[in-house]
């Protein structure tokens, strides 16, 4: 029981004080402590026509081609379809034995290629529509079965796991969420696949005004795209932007989750990026003669610009420049 207790305290404390990006890695290792395992899969999952789809699972100690070569044997998986219908329900399965018994070779050689030999799995519905998180935990000897206690404690502690890594996503959330001064900004949180694990209600309004679809429980397929080109490229830094004819988005993404923040469109966000420019060193306090210098232009080409500003913004001061470029957070 100390043991188990000393694994909560650890657990939650570390929800708040772990890097969100590190956090699976880290609860994973401290749950190993007290329930021995050779690899994990921990992630989002839903139920399609071919089975459990994985998008994009926390895999510790396991090869990133597992996921790549199941995907061809998903609709005979016997244990996800189990877990699946069975939710909150710990399975402890000899996944050799069981595969053995089903009439699909390449599942069977995909368990022993990767040494899942045995396996404890457990779902639960996540905080989205259609969405499951699922945590597998596997063996690798054909000598080391788990326990039914161990199952018994994997399904004990799903909830605790599953409410910590929800923990950690909220601090994350306060991590990215736009400052006091974007108050205009909503926040949505997706899977790697753009099925919605949070979303404020002002963030839907703003999906309506950009695309007429009613209640969705994913993101657009333009914002979509950008997750999937983003993830399958390189360079993977930075934040992507999706202008839209009513409405901007920002997405970022943190391991395999994605932060999506989106505001209505202003009148700055039209400006020219050279008038942009301008804009932005007014509202720094720089002087007419300043900008000239800053930008190499005529201290009366400054004077045009911020007129020509001034009119597309809809402002007839600094000072109203100033409070639309903050709430536009540019």
């Amino acid at each position: 029981m100390n043991e188990l207790g000393g694994f909560l305290l650890s657990l939650h404390a570390s929800a708040r004080e772990v890097p969100f990006e590190n956090f699976q890695q880290h609860a994973l290792t401290l749950l190993k402590q007290i329930l021995p395992f050779d690899s994990a899969r921990w992630g989002v999952v839903c139920h399609d026509a071919r089975g459990a789809d994985f998008h994009e699972p926390f895999l510790f100690n396991d090869s990133p081609e597992t996921l790549k070569d199941y995907d061809a044997f998903r609709q005979h998986d016997i244990a996800a379809r189990w877990c699946l219908t069975h939710l909150e329900r710990a399975l402890n399965l000899k996944l050799t034995e069981a595969f053995a018994r089903v009439r699909e070779p390449g599942l069977l050689e995909y368990a022993q290629r990767y040494r899942h030999v045995q396996a404890l799995i457990v779902g639960g519905r996540a905080n989205g529509e259609g969405l499951h998180q699922s945590i597998s935990l596997y063996g690798a000897y054909e000598t080391r079965p788990f326990s039914e206690a161990q199952r018994n404690l994997l399904e004990c502690l799903f909830a605790h796991l599953s409410e910590a890594l929800q923990t950690s996503l909220a601090f994350q959330m306060e991590r990215v969420r736009p400052s006091a001064t974007e108050s205009v900004w909503a926040l949505a949180v997706c899977d790697p696949a753009g099925y919605f694990r949070f979303v404020e209600p002002t963030f839907r309004i703003l999906l309506r005004d950009e695309w007429p679809i009613r209640q969705p429980s994913m993101l657009p397929a333009e914002l979509a795209r950008l997750i999937v080109a983003r993830s399958g490229s390189a360079a993977n830094g930075g934040d992507l932007r999706y202008e839209g004819r009513a409405a901007l988005f920002s997405i970022q993404i943190v391991h395999d989750v994605v932060f999506v923040r989106a505001r209505a469109r202003l009148p700055v966000d039209a400006l020219s990026r050279r008038e942009r420019d301008v804009a932005r060193l007014v509202v720094a306090g720089c002087t007419y003669k300043e900008i000239a210098r800053a930008l190499s232009i005529a201290p009366a080409t400054v004077r045009n610009h911020l007129q020509a500003i001034h009119e597309r913004a809809g402002v007839h001061r600094n000072a109203e420049l100033v409070q639309q470029f903050r709430r536009a957070g540019l």
